[in-house]
């Protein structure tokens, strides 16, 4: 903001529009700059920051839906509004997917000029209670998931901790045991051993059940070691789940981190669920942002335990199964979730990925899981999201993330059933 202003960058070729579109902004109470052309709103974007953009789709050098897609790759996207001359609505939902808030056309009577500031307020407060949510719900998240890892590290702990007691009491027994065999050691260097001695080191032999000792010492040992490497891959799961990252995208082993993911929620999913992993040996490294996949990954697991749990009375009528999948199709790499649960019935699908939309009761869903997923899978990487389901047999979720900066043309909607089978999901 300047003096408590809102700041705005309009990129607008025709300079009498862009000094009546500057006026109306101003008058609304936004400090705004002008850009004449797309290159010239990029270098403008990259050295201040602006609350919000208004972009014209048809200007030289790069159209707005250009300027669009550079900001989308670098993460850098504010809450922007497309206005244009003439609506083209293939233009308007590639923008929409890559993050545009909302999308004018203009008019000669210059109606939408009242409708800008509303349209750019709306998309702001829009853009804030979105980051809102997606904090709320991740910090839901991490509170239910530090709950169960408490709980996956406490049990190795608890039989470590037994095991070193037990290695204990056997080292103080065998140390008195030692202490006998030493005076019948002296005693046979001064040739003076006594019965007496003899029977003090067979009962003690036979007290601290010595045979016993050697033969579950070194399973003790073992047990404890396993434990501690299972606390310790535990530990850098959730260090790999957790890692703030960098902002910008990094190159990513897709696998690696999906089975992080898995480990850290065990306690979600352990008693309704078997886990399978079916990963594509090779998989190229993906350019994302590593905590942001997390948390969809995890959303979709959770779910999918979820979906299990209620069709298994919470594994009363034995465990499901949760598989996760990955392959490559050319540009792209395809992630699969399935699980074993009911089913989505038909009349709710098209609802799965709307805010705040849940089945769940009261107080047990927020409906955010799937709204956030959508949002980091779409709107954040420039990717697709699609699912199948049948009722009684389960619900594949297909995620499709560009392998590079640059997404190869979007698979259309509708077409799920077809991911899944292109990925054996």
């Amino acid at each position: 903001m300047r003096d408590g202003r809102r700041r705005v960058l309009y990129m607008e070729d025709d300079p009498a529009q862009a000094r009546l579109v500057q006026k109306c902004l101003e008058r609304a109470g936004y400090c705004v700059d002008l850009a004449p052309d797309g290159q010239a709103g990029l270098d403008l974007c990259a050295v201040k920051g602006y609350d919000a953009l208004v972009v014209d789709q048809t200007m030289p050098v790069l159209n707005g839906l250009e300027v669009i897609r550079a900001l989308a790759a670098r993460d850098a996207l504010p809450p922007t509004i497309m206005v244009t001359g003439t609506g083209n609505e293939r233009i308007a939902v590639e923008a929409m997917k890559l993050g545009l808030s909302d999308y004018l056309v203009k008019d000669l009577k210059g109606a939408f000029l009242g409708m800008l500031p509303l349209s750019i307020e709306r998309a702001i407060q829009h853009c804030g209670m979105q980051q809102e949510l997606a904090r709320a719900q991740k910090l839901e998240a991490i509170g239910r998931l530090a709950a169960g890892i408490a709980h996956e590290i406490n049990t190795p702990i608890q039989y470590i901790g037994d095991n070193l007691r037990f290695l204990q009491d056997a080292a103080a027994d065998i140390d008195a045991l030692l202490a006998a065999y030493n005076r019948l050691l002296q005693a046979a260097k001064e040739r003076t051993i006594a019965d007496d001695l003899l029977d003090e080191i067979d009962a003690k032999r036979e007290q601290i059940e010595l045979e016993y000792l050697r033969e579950e010492a070194p399973k003790a040992v073992a047990q404890s070691l396993e434990g501690v490497q299972h606390v310790a891959s535990i530990v850098g799961a959730m260090k790999e789940f957790s890692h703030p990252g960098s902002r910008q995208k990094q190159a990513v082993d897709l696998n690696r981190a999906i089975e992080s993911t898995l480990t850290v929620s065990r306690n979600e999913w352990k008693y309704m669920a078997d886990a399978v992993l079916d990963f594509e040996a090779g998989l190229p490294p993906v350019l994302c942002l590593p905590s942001e996949i997390n948390q969809a990954v995890l959303n979709l697991v959770v779910n999918a335990a979820h979906a299990i749990g209620q069709a298994t009375r919470d594994g009363a009528r034995g465990k499901g199964t949760i598989t996760l999948r990955t392959r490559r199709d050319g540009d792209w790499v395809v992630i699969g979730v399935q699980d074993t649960g009911p089913g989505i019935p038909p009349e709710i699908r098209d609802r799965v990925f709307d805010p705040f939309f849940t089945t769940k009761e009261v107080g047990q869903g927020s409906g955010q899981g799937l709204a956030i997923v959508h949002s980091i899978v779409v709107d954040r990487h420039g990717g697709t999201i699609g699912f199948h389901s049948e009722m009684g047999r389960g619900t594949t979720f297909v995620l499709r993330l560009p392998i590079g900066a640059a997404a190869v043309a979007p698979v259309t909607a509708g077409n799920e059933r077809e991911m899944c089978d292109s990925c054996a999901v």
